[in-house]
């Protein structure tokens, strides 16, 4: 267990630690750097005995991280496939621990699910014409994200439903920087540092609440 801790803190340390790095250009090393923390949470949910969707998740995650490191069509679709599958083990493995009692106990739970879904589809509309031939697939990716964080309000603890959240936020203001902003626009620079703020720390939350259950 002081293993797995310490593979744990060792990716928090990367991870917190990137976003020195993450201005700079974009390179191998700081590819490897960007990669290794969710890697390392990888490796921190197998060490502890986690269900092996959750390792598969975070590894896909890991993949998504290296792809999205480079410019390029060709890496955001890769990026875009690696997350999918991500987000398809997440949804795999909260459908045999998610309790639909639970998800309708609260109301805030429903109001919360629907807000969720009201703001993604919003974003998805507007962002639709401008993905062009990817409009499909990120539309795919956005609904199943919106599974995997309802699925979460069917938890006990509400504190995946706040990890899965921040997922979610990562990934729209990623699309909006991609296809409604673009690079030039002057919040561009402090989004990046929203993006994998919100992201790992959303990757953090899911690894170690998941990992409990």
């Amino acid at each position: 267990m002081a293993t797995a801790t310490g593979i744990l803190w060792l990716s928090v340390a990367l991870g917190t630690s990137y976003l020195w790095i993450l201005p700079r250009e974009k390179t191998v090393f700081r590819a490897v750097w960007k990669t290794l923390p969710v890697l390392l949470l990888a490796l921190y949910a197998y060490a502890v005995g986690a269900h092996p969707l959750l390792v598969a998740a975070l590894l896909f995650g890991a993949l998504g991280d290296w792809s999205l490191a480079f410019e390029g069509d060709r890496a955001f679709v890769g990026g875009v496939a690696a997350f999918l599958s991500a987000h398809i083990a997440y949804v795999a493995l909260l459908a045999t621990l998610t309790d639909l009692e639970i998800a309708f106990a609260e109301p805030w739970r429903v109001i919360a699910g629907a807000l969720v879904a009201i703001l993604t589809f919003g974003v998805l509309m507007r962002i639709w014409k401008p993905a062009g031939r990817l409009a499909l697939p990120i539309g795919i990716y956005v609904f199943l994200f919106m599974v995997l964080v309802w699925l979460t309000l069917g938890l006990a603890n509400p504190i995946a439903f706040v990890g899965a959240t921040l997922f979610i936020l990562s990934d729209i203001v990623l699309t909006i920087r991609k296809y409604w902003t673009g690079p030039d626009h002057p919040i561009d620079g402090m989004a990046a540092y929203f993006v994998w703020a919100t992201y790992y720390a959303a990757q953090v939350i899911l690894t170690v609440t998941l990992s409990e259950v």
